[in-house]
Protein backbone atom coordinates (compact mmCIF):
# COMPACT_ATOMS: atom_id res chain seq x y z
CA UNK A 1 0.00 0.00 0.00
CA UNK A 2 1.09 3.78 -0.83
CA UNK A 3 0.53 5.52 1.88
CA UNK A 4 1.68 9.87 2.05
CA UNK A 5 3.21 10.29 5.59
CA UNK A 6 2.12 13.46 7.61
CA UNK A 7 5.49 14.86 6.20
CA UNK A 8 4.55 14.54 3.13
CA UNK A 9 0.92 15.95 2.97
CA UNK A 10 2.32 19.22 5.32
CA UNK A 11 5.32 19.89 2.45
CA UNK A 12 3.14 19.48 -0.30
CA UNK A 13 0.14 21.60 1.66
CA UNK A 14 3.10 24.31 2.39
CA UNK A 15 4.39 24.34 -0.83
CA UNK A 16 1.26 24.73 -2.95
CA UNK A 17 0.11 27.58 -0.03
CA UNK A 18 3.55 29.74 -0.72
CA UNK A 19 3.00 29.19 -4.41
CA UNK A 20 -0.31 30.88 -4.25
CA UNK A 21 1.09 33.79 -2.44
CA UNK A 22 3.08 34.36 -5.76
CA UNK A 23 6.69 36.06 -5.64
CA UNK A 24 5.33 37.55 -1.97
CA UNK A 25 6.63 36.76 1.22
CA UNK A 26 4.74 34.05 3.34
CA UNK A 27 5.71 33.28 7.22
CA UNK A 28 6.30 29.97 8.99
CA UNK A 29 3.57 31.38 11.64
CA UNK A 30 0.66 31.95 8.37
CA UNK A 31 1.52 28.86 7.08
CA UNK A 32 0.98 27.01 10.38
CA UNK A 33 -1.85 28.78 11.00
CA UNK A 34 -3.35 28.53 7.74
CA UNK A 35 -2.56 24.74 6.84
CA UNK A 36 -2.97 23.09 10.56
CA UNK A 37 0.60 22.44 11.08
CA UNK A 38 2.59 22.55 13.78
CA UNK A 39 5.64 25.30 13.42
CA UNK A 40 8.31 22.92 15.04
CA UNK A 41 7.38 20.47 11.97
CA UNK A 42 6.68 22.78 9.77
CA UNK A 43 10.61 24.32 10.26
CA UNK A 44 11.66 21.12 9.45
CA UNK A 45 10.00 20.89 6.79
CA UNK A 46 10.82 24.03 5.41
CA UNK A 47 14.43 23.34 5.95
CA UNK A 48 14.79 20.06 3.93
CA UNK A 49 12.66 21.79 1.22
CA UNK A 50 15.02 25.02 1.31
CA UNK A 51 18.26 22.54 0.92
CA UNK A 52 16.70 21.22 -1.63
CA UNK A 53 16.57 24.66 -3.56
CA UNK A 54 12.74 24.20 -3.75
CA UNK A 55 12.17 27.04 -1.15
CA UNK A 56 14.09 30.26 -0.62
CA UNK A 57 13.78 31.99 2.99
CA UNK A 58 14.64 35.20 3.86
CA UNK A 59 15.54 35.89 7.80
CA UNK A 60 15.12 39.34 9.84
CA UNK A 61 12.24 41.18 10.82
CA UNK A 62 10.69 41.48 7.26
CA UNK A 63 11.73 37.88 6.11
CA UNK A 64 10.04 35.53 5.27
CA UNK A 65 9.37 32.25 2.54
CA UNK A 66 9.20 32.23 -1.12
CA UNK A 67 9.35 29.12 -3.49
CA UNK A 68 13.08 28.44 -4.91
CA UNK A 69 12.09 28.02 -8.19
CA UNK A 70 9.45 28.46 -10.41
CA UNK A 71 5.89 26.71 -10.22
CA UNK A 72 6.55 24.84 -13.41
CA UNK A 73 9.90 23.43 -12.38
CA UNK A 74 8.96 22.02 -9.00
CA UNK A 75 7.14 18.43 -9.34
CA UNK A 76 5.21 16.72 -6.48
CA UNK A 77 8.02 14.35 -6.53
CA UNK A 78 10.64 16.53 -6.00
CA UNK A 79 8.57 17.72 -2.89
CA UNK A 80 8.07 14.03 -1.90
CA UNK A 81 11.85 13.41 -2.02
CA UNK A 82 13.04 16.49 -0.24
CA UNK A 83 11.43 15.14 2.73
CA UNK A 84 12.36 11.57 2.67
CA UNK A 85 9.03 10.75 1.51
CA UNK A 86 9.64 7.05 0.55
CA UNK A 87 8.10 6.33 -3.08
CA UNK A 88 8.45 2.92 -3.74
CA UNK A 89 5.54 0.85 -4.38
CA UNK A 90 7.08 -2.43 -2.89
CA UNK A 91 9.90 -3.66 -1.31
CA UNK A 92 11.78 -4.82 -4.54
CA UNK A 93 11.08 -0.84 -5.75
CA UNK A 94 12.45 0.54 -2.50
CA UNK A 95 15.72 -1.20 -3.16
CA UNK A 96 15.10 -3.78 -0.55
CA UNK A 97 17.52 -6.69 -1.04
CA UNK A 98 14.68 -9.67 -1.91
CA UNK A 99 15.96 -12.97 -2.49
CA UNK A 100 13.67 -13.69 -5.38
CA UNK A 101 14.69 -11.11 -7.34
CA UNK A 102 16.17 -12.79 -9.87
CA UNK A 103 12.99 -15.30 -10.75
CA UNK A 104 9.94 -13.93 -9.33
CA UNK A 105 6.97 -12.99 -11.70
CA UNK A 106 5.75 -9.72 -10.49
CA UNK A 107 9.04 -8.35 -10.24
CA UNK A 108 8.98 -7.17 -14.20
CA UNK A 109 5.10 -6.00 -13.39
CA UNK A 110 6.17 -4.02 -10.34
CA UNK A 111 8.91 -2.39 -11.68
CA UNK A 112 6.80 -1.19 -14.94
CA UNK A 113 4.08 0.11 -12.20
CA UNK A 114 6.49 2.23 -10.06
CA UNK A 115 8.17 4.05 -13.29
CA UNK A 116 4.27 4.83 -14.22
CA UNK A 117 4.28 5.88 -10.68
CA UNK A 118 6.92 8.38 -10.76
CA UNK A 119 6.05 9.91 -13.49
CA UNK A 120 2.83 10.84 -12.60
CA UNK A 121 4.48 12.29 -9.86
CA UNK A 122 6.68 14.04 -12.10
CA UNK A 123 4.24 15.52 -14.27
CA UNK A 124 2.18 17.06 -11.24
CA UNK A 125 3.93 20.49 -11.09
CA UNK A 126 2.78 23.52 -8.17
CA UNK A 127 1.72 25.30 -11.42
CA UNK A 128 -0.97 23.21 -12.48
CA UNK A 129 -2.08 22.39 -8.73
CA UNK A 130 -2.58 25.96 -8.21
CA UNK A 131 -4.52 26.75 -11.56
Amino acid sequence: MIKLSKTGSYALRSVVHIAKHGSGLVTIWEIAQKQEISENLLRRIISQLEKAGILATTKGRNGGIQLGKSPESISVYDILKAVGEELGISECTRGEHCEREDYCVTTHILWSLQKGFTALLKMHTVDKIIK
